[in-house]
C-alpha cells in the first residue's frame, strides 16, 4: 500500500487538515475528528484500497496523457502560426494588424543575429 496514494484517497473523503498519515497509520489532528464516520471511511478505503488505487492510477495516467496531447497541440500551433502569418502578411488584402505583427516579428528576429 502506497502511503501517498492512501493519503490522497482519504483526502477525497475526509478534509486533509483533519488527519495525518504516519506510515500507513491514521492520526487525527484533534479528538473531534476521530469520529465513527471518519474511522468508517478509513476502514472502507483500506478495505477497498486495491480497487481505489487502480482507479486513481488510471485517472492519473489519463490526466498525464491529456496534458501531453495538449502540449503537443500547443507546439504544433506555435510552429505553424509563423508560416501562416508570413504567408498572410504578403497578401494584398492582409489586415493591417497582421502586417504590423509580421514586421515586429522580423525586427525581433533581426535582434537575434546581432
Amino acid at each position: 500500500m502506497d502511503s501517498n496514494i492512501l493519503c490522497t484517497l482519504l483526502a477525497q473523503q475526509i478534509p486533509p487538515e483533519q488527519f495525518q498519515l504516519w506510515g500507513l497509520e491514521v492520526h487525527w489532528m484533534s479528538e473531534e475528528f476521530d469520529t465513527p464516520e471518519n474511522r468508517a471511511i478509513v476502514t472502507d478505503v483500506i478495505a477497498n484500497y486495491t480497487t481505489l488505487e487502480a482507479a486513481y492510477l488510471a485517472e492519473q495516467a489519463k490526466e498525464k496523457a491529456t496534458a501531453e496531447i495538449k502540449a503537443n497541440l500547443i507546439e504544433i500551433d506555435l510552429k505553424s502560426i509563423r508560416s501562416i502569418r508570413e504567408r498572410m502578411a504578403i497578401q494584398p488584402d492582409a489586415p493591417k494588424f497582421l502586417i504590423l505583427h509580421e514586421a515586429a516579428a522580423i525586427a525581433e528576429r533581426a535582434k537575434l543575429t546581432k
